[in-house]
């Protein structure tokens, strides 16, 4: 099972807008979310900058927690 189909519509919104512009590291989250089984296993680097994505869409979250945000990017 993939996290990536697990991605909040905001997020995975502004990860394809990034697409072309940053090809390398849309490649690399993509990679590490489909080897990824449970929202632990992502890389910091890619949960960091999944959850920047989310700030920049104006999700709210409900906790400043770090694991708790990352959290909420899967819909959790």
């Amino acid at each position: 099972m993939s996290l990536l189909n697990d991605l909040i519509p905001e997020v995975r919104k502004q990860l394809e807008a990034d697409k072309k512009q940053y090809p390398f590291l849309y490649k690399t989250i993509i990679e590490d979310l489909q080897q990824a089984q449970f929202s632990t296993d992502v890389k910091v680097s890619t949960a960091n900058t999944l959850i920047s994505y989310a700030e920049v869409a104006k999700v709210k979250f409900e906790h400043d927690s770090f694991v708790l945000k990352l959290y909420n990017v899967f819909g959790k």
